[in-house]
């Protein structure tokens, strides 16, 4: 499993880079001007970004896995870091999302996407390089997105134009149908499973054909407009709802070739998690709780604080990849949706890169501190060796 540090442009920056692998964390600067004597944290990952990386030398770092799908292989890219620290930008891109159109109450508000990130960089490669072998290769692309927000699934996609338009509702039994569910009826009707290839689905999530990048943009720009939509109708602020939901962004491809006839199919998946801020643990200063695997990861440069993930889902997360590093036989991936839906990716037959991205102010020293131990400690899981998946011919 890869990682990566990506940090803001900041002169007085507690993140420092010797080397395009090893990340100095500067804890001595940060806590000094609270009298409080410690030494420097130093990390070492696959690659470190500099502060002035662009996006497209980020991409270019995971090109290679990115295209990996158009040969039969399954790929997840995760995005991790607090509040602020660049993930979405990262992993998605900036968008930015206007009040409505000006065509009255039930106008769905316009979107604009802007310095496009990992996600949207790599459709727009892997299009371009589906043109250039098309007189070899039949591929075909679908895009589905879908948004888990207080342990519920919703799909951003289902109840758009173009989903009732041309969006095929996926199930267990490895079929689809065609859809014309709207975005509320289909938000009761998802549910985890398992397909007969073994691979975890969202049964009744819907995908959608996409033929091109401009294509991959519309479905985009209309499921970020309809979700807004719904946010204001229920008086939900933007800013609230990124910092507490996961966003999973998949691209699912069949390779055919044209003279032998032979399939491959292929998955990305992008995930921006919600933040991984901490709150305190109740009644930590007045006794230390029951341990967990995660202590180390949390533990207070400062003083005798116990820390939480305020999100539950990171929170399993953390233990599952504690139960993995430990070689447990049962990891509690049901214990949360986000971990159900990410089974696969966090146990085998995939390949994985965790993106950790933090803020290198001085006060936030202390999630820059927990987002590097865990990123160091989710390297360590061995998942194992992707293998390339093949279509069988009837």
């Amino acid at each position: 499993m890869s990682n990566s540090s990506e940090t803001a442009n900041d002169k007085t920056s507690i993140v420092e880079s010797p080397s395009h692998d090893t990340l100095v964390l500067r804890r001595d600067i940060a806590l000094k001007k609270k009298g409080v004597m410690a030494k420097p944290m130093c990390f070492e990952f696959d690659h470190v970004f500099s502060p002035n990386a662009t996006q497209s030398e980020v991409y270019a770092e995971m090109e290679e896995l990115v295209l990996g799908t158009l040969e039969g292989f399954k790929t997840c890219l995760i995005a991790y870091g607090q509040t602020g620290s660049g993930k979405t930008r990262s992993m998605i891109g900036e968008f930015n999302i206007s009040q409505g159109d000006g065509f009255g109450d039930d106008a769905i508000p316009a979107v604009d996407l802007n310095h496009l990130g990992i996600h949207l960089s790599a459709a727009r490669q892997l299009f371009q390089v589906s043109s250039e072998r098309k007189n070899i290769f039949e591929d075909t692309f679908t895009l589905s997105i879908l948004e888990i927000q207080e342990e519920k699934l919703i799909d951003l996609v289902a109840g758009t134009d173009i989903a009732e338009s041309t969006g095929v509702m996926n199930y267990t039994d490895g079929g689809s149908r065609r859809s014309t569910i709207t975005s509320s009826e289909s938000r009761s009707k998802l549910e985890i499973g398992t397909n007969h290839e073994g691979d975890t689905i969202v049964q009744g999530q819907v995908s959608v054909p996409v033929e091109n990048f401009d294509d991959v943009i519309t479905v985009w720009k209309q499921s970020l407009g309809q979700r807004a939509k719904m946010m204001q109708e229920n008086g939900i602020s933007f800013e609230t709802n990124d910092q507490c939901r996961h966003l999973i962004a998949t691209i699912e491809i069949i390779s055919t070739n044209i003279t032998t006839g032979i399939g491959t199919y292929g998955k990305l998946q992008c995930v921006d998690l919600a933040a991984s801020d901490v709150t305190q643990k109740r009644g930590s200063n007045s006794g230390r709780s029951k341990g967990t695997g995660m202590d180390s990861v949390l533990a207070s440069l400062e003083d005798n604080t116990e820390w939480k993930f305020l999100n539950k889902s990171i929170n399993t997360l953390a233990d599952v990849v504690d139960a993995r590093v430990n070689f447990s036989r049962n990891p509690p991936y049901r214990n949360s949706t986000l971990t159900h839906v990410l089974r696969d990716a966090l146990e085998a037959d995939t390949k994985t890169l965790f993106l950790v991205c933090v803020k290198p102010e001085s006060k936030d020293v202390q999630d820059a501190a927990n987002s590097l131990r865990f990123a160091s400690k989710i390297r360590k899981v061995v998942i194992g060796k992707a293998t390339k998946r093949y279509l069988t011919v009837a």
